[in-house]
């Protein structure tokens, strides 16, 4: 609950299941920004270099690393802008 207080956001207490699946969805954050982070470290403590560190996550989660139960990537390259298609390129080469 004080960690609440710092964030200045609201404390709320849910129900069993719903509290599972956050559980299991934090888990899942964990497992997969820790391996994220052996690739590309998050060396500086600022806040907005973990914000942009997340950004990154993101993108690489939603576009570039394949999702064992569909087979591809959560969203589809038709989503994003032409800009941005030859850096999804580079980035998904391993």
């Amino acid at each position: 609950m004080n960690a609440c207080k710092w964030a200045g956001v609201n404390h709320v207490v849910y129900e069993q299941r719903l509290k599972n699946l956050m559980e299991r969805m934090n888990e899942y954050i964990k497992d997969r920004t820790e391996a994220f982070d052996d690739l590309f470290p998050c060396k500086k403590p600022k806040f907005e270099h973990v914000k942009n560190w997340f950004k990154a996550f993101r993108f690489f989660y939603n576009y570039v690393f394949t999702n064992e139960d569909i087979g591809k990537a959560p969203l589809s390259n038709e989503q994003l802008s032409e800009w941005i298609k030859p850096i999804l390129l580079i980035a998904s080469m391993r």
